[in-house]
């Protein structure tokens, strides 16, 4: 009978080393993650197109609710100077964040600027590049 135990106690010294590996994994994706959310809200502040691009996997995708998917990092340029210029002009892009969750790969922001009453956005990053973001706005 002691030999059948054996195997039991290895393998639940082996999950608590999973669990252990699988916290640290977490908690570096947090890290990750959330490092990339603060330098794309501080290139969105600024307003530098090249700066929000770099944040962005070439294959990235963006999810804005305009019936269309924005793709890879042409696209993705295109839009930023568009959103830069008629949405979110300088003197608008102070925005104040009202909520922020982050977990493992994913960040999400809740935030209000001058001319957005509420917005949203949700991050997927991986290997330190946003590789999908949804975005929305109520103007106003």
């Amino acid at each position: 009978q002691s030999l059948d135990t054996a195997p039991i106690y290895s393998n639940v010294g082996d999950l608590f080393m999973n669990t252990t590996n699988i916290q640290n994994t977490e908690n570096r994706e947090i890290t990750e993650t959330l490092a990339v959310l603060e330098r794309h809200l501080n290139a969105f502040r600024l307003g530098d197109v090249d700066l929000t691009v770099q944040d962005y996997a070439s294959d990235a995708i963006i999810i804005n609710g305009t019936d269309t998917v924005i793709r890879g990092t042409d696209q993705i340029r295109e839009t930023f100077i568009s959103v830069y210029r008629d949405f979110f002009p300088k003197g608008t892009r102070e925005i104040n964040i009202e909520e922020k969750t982050v977990y493992g790969e994913v960040a999400y922001i809740r935030w209000s600027a001058p001319n957005a009453k509420m917005a949203t956005d949700t991050l997927i990053v991986k290997n330190n590049k946003i590789v999908v973001q949804t975005f929305a706005c109520h103007f106003g």
